[in-house]
């Protein structure tokens, strides 16, 4: 195999659409406990807080890939693994490699950062090797790696003064609520693969109109959970104008991404699912952003939202499709296939 193709699969595994979301979220954390200190962050540990979880993250790939390569030898065969282009072995090393950095890492910051990365490294083995075939826990436990995302880069800002315990507590609420949500989408268009495969994911065991309800009514404690940060309030960014800005955006992208889940509830096509995520994928970029926006103001915000937003969605238009749905032609076969609703095998 050449080095093209070896590299090309390792990019694969990273899901580059993914990647900045989590150390956004991370640097949120950061930016919003050093507000409330009244104290500028130090360059270095706004660093430590965006690199950790974005390390955490890959790590997180490589090993999920790892463990579920017998399912996507049935259902995805084109994937890095079981199209040969990466041995599972260097998916475990690789995945080992990224841990190990999270920990160097966590180490530097303290006793607080390194519990956060241990039960970040629990939960992504958890989720990959048990969790994520067994219905909503598993989703759950997806979910609570984004609010732990968030408490890591509250640690990593190295001072935590009383007053930034409510806001940090309600911003893990929201991450854990969202990434519960934005995980449970993703299951809609791997309902066949997952059921073949033994993995018992709620959309397997319900169907997906009932996965669809589930999915709004979270989508909805999401943001009412988002809303109570205003009457707290972060540092000197105390003024909500921005923030609900930002809320009214993320709202307005969620009605884009979930509409079409209620409209074809009934009859899904693989298609719809996968588009959904596409969009609660920006989406979620902007809700972080938002958090940063918090502690840092609005400049870095919309700094940093507005070009990992368009990377975001260049290489989603330019690599997902393939990971996610194989060749053209099984690309076709699938986005015309509906998903199953309750009862259908």
């Amino acid at each position: 195999m050449s080095v093209r193709e070896t590299v090309r699969a390792h990019v694969e595994t990273w899901r580059p659409y993914t990647l900045w979301y989590v150390g956004l979220v991370g640097l949120g954390g950061a930016a919003v406990v050093s507000a409330e200190a009244g104290a500028p962050p130090h360059p270095w540990r706004l660093v430590a807080a965006w690199a950790a979880p974005t390390a955490a993250w890959l790590g997180g790939h490589y090993l999920g890939d790892y463990f579920d390569r017998d399912l996507d030898a049935g259902s995805k065969p084109h994937r890095p693994i079981p199209s040969g282009r990466l041995r599972p072995r260097t998916a475990v090393l690789c995945g080992g490699l990224c841990v190990a950095v999270l920990i160097a890492l966590a180490v530097t910051g303290g006793w607080r950062t390194t519990l956060a990365a241990v039960l970040g490294v629990l939960g992504i083995v958890v989720y990959s090797r048990w969790a994520k075939a067994r219905g909503i826990a598993g989703n759950l436990v997806r979910g609570a790696l984004g609010a732990l995302a968030l408490l890591y880069g509250a640690c990593a800002a190295g001072q935590w003064p009383a007053s930034a315990t409510a806001a940090v507590l309600v911003l893990a609420a929201v991450f854990w609520l969202h990434d519960t949500t934005s995980n449970l989408v993703g299951t809609l268009r791997d309902i066949d693969g997952d059921r073949t495969g033994g993995y018992f994911t709620l959309a397997a065991r319900r169907g997906a109109a009932y996965v669809v309800w589930t999915v709004l009514g979270l989508y909805a404690a999401t943001i009412g959970a988002a809303l109570a940060i205003v009457p707290i309030g972060v540092g000197e960014h105390r003024g909500p104008v921005i923030y609900l800005i930002t809320l009214a955006v993320v709202v307005a992208l969620g009605a884009v991404a979930l509409a079409p889940l209620v409209t074809h509830r009934a009859a899904m096509s693989v298609a719809i699912g996968l588009r959904a995520h596409e969009v609660l994928v920006v989406e979620r970029l902007v809700l972080a952003s938002g958090a940063v926006g918090l502690g840092l103001g609005v400049g870095w915000q919309l700094g940093l939202l507005v070009p990992l937003a368009a990377l975001t969605w260049r290489t989603q238009h330019i690599m997902r499709p393939r990971h996610e749905l194989g060749t053209a032609r099984t690309a076709a076969a699938l986005v015309s296939r509906p998903v199953p609703v309750e009862g259908e095998s």
